[in-house]
């Protein structure tokens, strides 16, 4: 991804203005802390969690048993201009805004980084999403006009379970998992010329992620959730990251997280920089 012009872009956006946010927090983490302080130079940082976080100093804490309800809420009422869903439960979090709102999600790719510095988007990367492909080509779709809007071209990889040329070879057999895997493949095929009519540029990479990120593809739809979830966590266990994980479609600034970070400097800049780019494009 040319991600130069993103990353500074982001930047520009976060040195805007300092909203107060919302971030969820179960129990005192010295690592997780230290990110945040850090990232006190582009929001005043309200923390919601349980009586375990009162003692906290250098931030506001408000103390709930019920910490995914209250940031929610605090969301919802406008008490804050975004959230970090952060430590506490994601289902109960969004289920709980849903429930205030009744508003949906549409699409939350993963914003990753390689240990080598490449970026990219990555979805679904949740185990329930993905399965069908008329979802998967709306994830596309959505991510690709998303870049757009910040004067990227999206460059789309489709994966399916099976090689090119093993597909090729039993392309007739249509029953049990051989059958499974031939359909994942014509799936993706479907969906690239489907991407194509639209003006993106897209590709069926089968199976081949490696080659498809060193050749600069910065969108990358997983056959499923559940193979997305595992690229998502292979890129972590190798040293990469998760950079933002945003809840698009919401008509307030919602970010999600992996359970497994403790480095959010990134998450909150770019929930600031949603937060600028929204504020000031009125």
């Amino acid at each position: 991804m040319a991600s130069g012009n993103f990353t500074q872009r982001v930047e520009e956006l976060a040195a805007l203005h300092k909203p107060r946010i919302a971030f969820g927090l179960t129990e005192p983490d010295t690592e997780i802390l230290a990110s945040l302080i850090r990232s006190k130079k582009y929001a005043d940082i309200v923390l919601v969690g349980p009586q375990a976080i009162a003692g906290i100093a250098d931030f506001e804490t408000v103390i709930d048993e019920n910490p995914e309800e209250k940031i929610s809420s605090m969301l919802a009422a406008d008490e804050v201009e975004g959230i970090v869903r952060g430590t506490i439960d994601d289902f109960k979090t969004y289920e709980a805004y849903e429930r205030l709102t009744g508003e949906k999600y549409t699409i939350d790719p993963a914003f990753m980084e390689d240990p080598k510095g490449r970026q990219f988007f990555l979805g679904p990367a949740s185990n329930p999403q993905g399965w069908g492909k008329e979802e998967r080509l709306f994830i596309a779709a959505q991510t690709a006009a998303f870049v757009k809007e910040w004067n990227l071209e999206p460059r789309i990889a489709i994966y399916t379970g099976v090689r090119h040329d093993t597909y090729e070879r039993k392309k007739d057999i249509r029953d049990g998992v051989e059958g499974i895997l031939n359909k994942t493949y014509e799936d993706a095929e479907w969906i690239v010329a489907e991407l194509q009519k639209k003006g993106y540029h897209a590709k069926n990479w089968a199976i081949d992620l490696n080659p498809a990120v060193e050749e600069g593809y910065n969108i990358h739809i997983a056959v499923n959730g559940m193979v997305g979830n595992q690229i998502f966590r292979a890129v972590l266990f190798c040293g990469g990251k998760v950079l933002a994980a945003t809840r698009f479609g919401l008509s307030r600034p919602y970010e999600d997280n992996s359970r497994t970070e403790r480095d959010f400097d990134f998450h909150i800049k770019w929930l600031v920089a949603l937060i600028n780019q929204k504020r000031f494009s009125r």
